[in-house]
C-alpha cells in the first residue's frame, strides 16, 4: 500500500493543527462571549449616569396617603399639556418599566407615561417647594424658584 502524500505534507499538518487548535478556543471562548454579552446588556438596562447617585426613597406613612383613591387621582389624570410641548428626558430602564406597568394597570392604560411623571413631578414640587428654594438661594442670588413667580 502507498501511503498518501498529502497526510505527509508538513504544511497540510500545521494547517490541521491549526485549525484544530481554533476549534478548541472557540468552543472555550464562545460561551464566554455569550455569557459576557448577557452581563452588558443587563448593565445597560440599569446603567447609572457616572458622578449619579442612588435616590433614597422616602417611605409616606399609610395615613398620610388616607386611601389608594387619593393616589389615583393625584397621579393617574391626564395631563392638560400636549406633550409635543415637552421635551426629551432620559429615565432608567428599570423606571420606564415600573411606571409603564402602573399606568397600564392601575391606570388602565388611560393614562399616559408623560402624564404621569408630570403628576409625579407636580406633586413633589408642590411638597418640597420650601426645602429647594432654600437650597436654591444658598447657591444663588435670585429669586427664580420663588413660588410666587
Amino acid at each position: 500500500m502507498i501511503p498518501n502524500p498529502i497526510f505527509y505534507n508538513d504544511t497540510t499538518m500545521t494547517i490541521g493543527l491549526i485549525v484544530c487548535c481554533l476549534v478548541v478556543l472557540a468552543a472555550v471562548m464562545i460561551p464566554k462571549a455569550i455569557r459576557h454579552r448577557k452581563q452588558v446588556k443587563q448593565n445597560e438596562s440599569e446603567k447609572v449616569v457616572p458622578g449619579e447617585q442612588e435616590v433614597e426613597m422616602i417611605v409616606i406613612p399609610s395615613e398620610e396617603r388616607k386611601s389608594t383613591d387619593i393616589y389615583k387621582r393625584r397621579f393617574l389624570v391626564n395631563a392638560n399639556i400636549p406633550t409635543r410641548n415637552g421635551k426629551q428626558v432620559a429615565i432608567r430602564q428599570k423606571y420606564h418599566n415600573r411606571i409603564s406597568k402602573i399606568v397600564k394597570t392601575i391606570g388602565d392604560n388611560e393614562v399616559s407615561i408623560f402624564s404621569y411623571i408630570d403628576n409625579v413631578l407636580k406633586h413633589h414640587f408642590e411638597t418640597f417647594q420650601d426645602d429647594i428654594s432654600e437650597l436654591y438661594k444658598k447657591s444663588c442670588d435670585d429669586d427664580y424658584l420663588s413660588p410666587n413667580k
